[in-house]
């Protein structure tokens, strides 16, 4: 199990048994797909609908700390 910010499984468990509902969780893309040993190649914000991820103009894209969950 990891953090409810960055485990799903983890994020619903909180919800579900503790009423923590998620406010967004953070998901990775890794520069090898069969092999998390191999780095994180980019992180993006999942955001609860209807909200979308929104780049801050500043930074790098590949971060999800430079994303903000915003209304379209």
């Amino acid at each position: 199990a990891g953090d409810r910010f960055h485990d799903i499984d983890t994020a619903l468990e909180a919800w579900v048994e503790q009423g923590q509902a998620p406010e967004r969780i953070i998901a990775s893309k890794y520069k090898t797909a069969a092999n998390p040993a191999s780095g994180v190649e980019r992180t993006r914000p999942l955001c609860p609908f209807p909200q979308i991820a929104k780049w801050s103009g500043k930074g790098s894209s590949d971060d999800a700390a430079n994303f903000e969950c915003v209304k379209p």
